[in-house]
C-alpha cells in the first residue's frame, strides 16, 4: 500500500506560503456580470456612503460649514449667483468650479440644509474612485485586490481633511481623474462621455489638472490612441486657465516656507511614509508620550525605507503604476512649494512636519505609496514580498486608530439660519464656521 502523501511545510516559508495560498483562493471569486454588476457597484456606493459616515457621523447628522464651504462657495453662490464661477479664490489664487458648483446647488435648499447639502455632493465625488477603480476598465488586476485597495481608501488614516467636505473636493476629483487617464483606453462611448466631464471639473477646479496634462501626454505617446488624444485635448484649456491664474494672481498670501533637509525627512517620513500605515494619532502619541526623543529616529529610518521601496517601484512596476506614484509626488512637490496648511507668520514646513497638519497635501502621495507596497508585495521578488507584506500588516493599526474622527464644534449653526431666514431684507450677519482656530472663520451673509 501506499502512505497517504504528507504536505511538507518548511517553517521559515510558512507565512509565504500560507499567503500564496490565500491568493489563489480570493482569485477564484466572481467578478459581478451583466445586471448584477449594476446592483453591485450600487451596493459599494452605499458600503462607501456608511463607513464615510461611520467615521464623522455629525457631517450629515449635525451637518455645519467647513471653512471656505460657507465663506467661500456658499456666501458668494448666494451673492454672485453663477457669476461666482468665474471668480478665482482668494486664498488659493485658483478656480474652485466644482466647489464652487455645490455652493450653487445649496442654494436650492433653505440655509439650514445648506451645509448637508454640500456635505453629501463632497461625499458624492469622494466614493466616485472606488465606483471606477471596482469596474470594468480594472479588469485586468484581479477582484479581491481591487475589493481590498477600495476599502483601503475609504478607511484611509490621516485624511480628517479631506473627509466629507467640499473644499477638499479637489483631492478625490484628482484622484478620479488620473485613475481614467490610466485605464485601458478600449472602452464604450459612455465611459468616454464619463472621461469627458471628469476631466474638464478637474481643470476648472484645481491645478491638479496643470500637473494631469503632462500626464496625459505620456499616456497618449504610449497608448497613441484616438481615447487618450481627446483626453489630453480636454485637459488643455483648463490647465492654461488655471496655470495663468496662478501665475498672475497675486491674492495668495505668502508665507515663509522654512524649508530644508531636517523637515523634508519629517515630513516625507512621518506624514507620508509612516501615516498611512499607523494613523496621525499613532505619530502623535509616539511623539508626545511614547519615546519622544526618538522622533527624528524614526521619520528617518522611515523615509530611507519609503524612498528605497518608491525607486524600486518606479524601477520595475508597470508603466501605470509609475505614471501614478509620480502623479502624487507631482502635486504634493508644488503643494509644498506655495503652502498654507495653517498659521501663515509661521515657517509653513514647520507646521507641515507635525503629525495632523496640512494632512490634505498627503492624501495623494500616501495613495500612491500604498499602490506602490501594493504591488510589490503581489508583484515584486520574494524577499520584496516579505517587506512590502510586512509593512501592509501594519495598516490595520491605522485603520482602527484613525477611524473615528473628532466631529466638528457644535456652534449652533441651526440657530443662527433660523435668525438669518427671519430677518428682513438687508440684514446682515456674521456666521462662525469650523475649524475653531486662530483664523476665525466667519460667513457673512446679507439678506436679500
Amino acid at each position: 500500500t501506499t502512505e497517504p502523501a504528507t504536505l511538507e511545510v518548511k517553517p521559515r516559508f510558512f507565512f509565504l506560503d500560507w499567503f500564496q495560498r490565500f491568493r489563489l483562493f480570493s482569485e477564484q471569486i466572481a467578478v459581478p456580470e451583466g445586471s448584477a454588476r449594476i446592483l453591485f457597484q450600487l451596493a459599494v456606493f452605499v458600503a462607501g456612503f456608511l463607513i464615510i459616515f461611520s467615521r464623522r457621523p455629525d457631517a450629515i447628522l449635525n451637518a455645519q460649514f467647513w471653512a471656505e464651504d460657507g465663506q467661500r462657495w456658499y456666501a458668494d453662490a448666494y451673492h454672485f449667483g453663477l457669476r461666482c464661477l468665474l471668480m478665482p479664490d482668494e486664498l488659493g489664487g485658483y478656480f474652485h468650479s466644482v466647489s464652487r458648483l455645490s455652493g450653487l446647488l445649496a442654494l436650492l435648499v433653505p440655509l439650514s440644509f445648506a451645509p448637508l447639502v454640500m456635505n453629501l455632493f463632497a461625499i458624492v465625488i469622494q466614493i466616485l474612485p472606488a465606483n471606477v477603480f471596482l469596474s470594468s476598465p480594472f479588469s485586468a488586476i484581479s477582484f479581491p485586490k481591487r475589493l481590498a485597495a477600495a476599502f483601503v481608501y475609504f478607511a484611509l488614516p490621516n485624511t480628517y481633511e479631506v473627509n466629507a467636505n467640499a473644499t477638499t473636493i479637489q483631492w478625490h476629483l484628482g484622484l478620479l481623474a488620473c485613475l481614467l487617464l490610466l485605464a485601458p483606453s478600449m472602452r464604450s462611448w459612455k465611459w468616454h462621455v464619463f472621461d469627458g466631464v471628469i476631466l474638464v471639473l478637474i481643470s476648472l477646479d484645481s491645478p491638479v489638472g496643470v500637473v494631469l496634462l503632462p500626464l496625459a501626454a505620456v499616456v497618449w505617446w504610449m497608448r497613441r490612441s484616438r481615447g487618450s488624444a481627446i483626453s489630453l485635448a480636454i485637459l488643455v484649456p483648463g490647465a492654461l486657465i488655471q496655470g495663468l491664474t496662478v501665475m498672475f494672481s497675486h491674492s495668495r498670501p505668502s508665507a515663509p516656507n522654512g524649508a530644508n533637509l531636517h523637515l523634508l525627512i519629517q515630513i516625507l517620513g512621518g506624514q507620508v511614509f509612516l501615516s498611512p500605515l499607523v494613523g496621525n494619532t499613532t505619530l502623535v502619541h509616539m511623539a508626545w508620550r511614547h519615546f519622544p526623543d526618538y522622533i527624528f529616529a524614526r521619520e528617518t529610518f522611515a523615509f530611507w525605507l519609503g524612498l528605497v521601496i518608491l525607486l524600486y517601484a518606479l524601477r520595475y512596476a508597470p508603466a501605470e503604476i509609475k505614471l501614478f506614484i509620480l502623479f502624487g509626488f507631482t502635486v504634493l512637490s508644488l503643494s509644498l512649494a506655495r503652502p498654507i496648511p495653517g498659521i501663515l507668520p509661521q515657517p509653513q514646513w514647520e507646521l507641515l512636519s507635525f503629525p495632523g497638519h496640512g494632512n490634505r497635501y498627503y492624501f495623494l502621495p500616501a495613495i500612491s505609496f500604498l499602490a506602490a507596497l501594493a504591488w510589490i508585495a503581489s508583484s515584486g521578488r520574494r524577499f520584496t514580498n516579505v517587506i512590502a507584506g510586512m509593512l501592509l500588516l501594519l495598516l490595520p493599526i491605522g485603520i482602527v486608530r484613525d477611524w473615528e474622527y473628532l466631529p466638528f464644534a457644535d456652534l449652533h449653526f441651526q440657530e443662527y439660519a433660523s435668525k438669518f431666514e427671519s430677518s428682513p431684507p438687508g440684514t446682515k450677519m456674521d456666521i462662525p464656521l469650523n475649524p475653531v482656530n486662530a483664523a476665525h472663520w466667519t460667513m457673512t451673509l446679507t439678506k436679500h
